[in-house]
């Protein structure tokens, strides 16, 4: 059964990271663990940019493109919009947010937009960021971690091994402080939803 399972089902060069089908069941079972704090992370963030960016720069940042978007983005946004279109879906903006990825979001924190990612910004995003005095976190640091989260996130997606990846070893920790950033009470329920069995 193991033969067949790895040969046809998981395949020999997928399985070749593994040692043994427990370790690829273990990574498995660590993947599923972040996908709950993951998907309130990226549903938190996605809606908590858009809401501050609503207030800053009117309720039609994203269908209209706001100047401050550079080309990647508006592309990802003519993108999202083609997708909305082949699926006969009205585009709005709540559709629209929810169609563009996390890339798209977490690419809002770096340096082409530090403008409109200054501390007032981000204290209204993440309105629970600790004080300067305490721990300074500003768009680079937060930039660095969200794409980290990223990267995490994207092999999880990807069904790829994170298991003994010694630069994953913190990723629960990144995840958690992100989600207090937000609010207490979403990292308590995030916690609280991955407890459920």
């Amino acid at each position: 059964m193991n033969e067949i399972l790895i040969n046809t089902f998981i395949s020999p060069s997928r399985f070749s990271k593994y040692k043994t089908l427990a370790n690829y069941e273990e990574n498995l079972i660590s993947s599923k663990q972040y996908y709950i704090p993951l998907s309130i992370l990226e549903v938190s963030l996605r809606n908590a940019i858009n809401n501050h960016f609503e207030k800053m720069y009117g309720r039609g940042w994203l269908l209209h493109q706001a100047s401050f978007l550079r080309n990647d983005l508006v592309r990802k946004i003519d993108e999202a919009k083609l997708k909305l279109n082949a699926r006969n879906e009205n585009i709005n903006k709540e559709k629209l947010v929810a169609e563009l990825s996390f890339g798209f979001w977490t690419s809002l924190f770096k340096v082409p937009y530090a403008k409109q990612m200054r501390t007032y910004d981000l204290k209204r995003i993440f309105p629970n960021l600790p004080p300067k005095h305490k721990e300074l976190i500003d768009r680079a640091k937060l930039s660095t971690r969200l794409n980290h989260i990223r990267a995490f996130r994207n092999r999880i997606s990807h069904h790829e091994k994170i298991t003994d990846k010694s630069e994953f070893k913190n990723i629960g920790i990144e995840i958690n402080s992100i989600l207090f950033y937000f609010d207490e009470d979403i990292l308590a329920f995030s916690k609280r939803l991955n407890h459920v069995h």
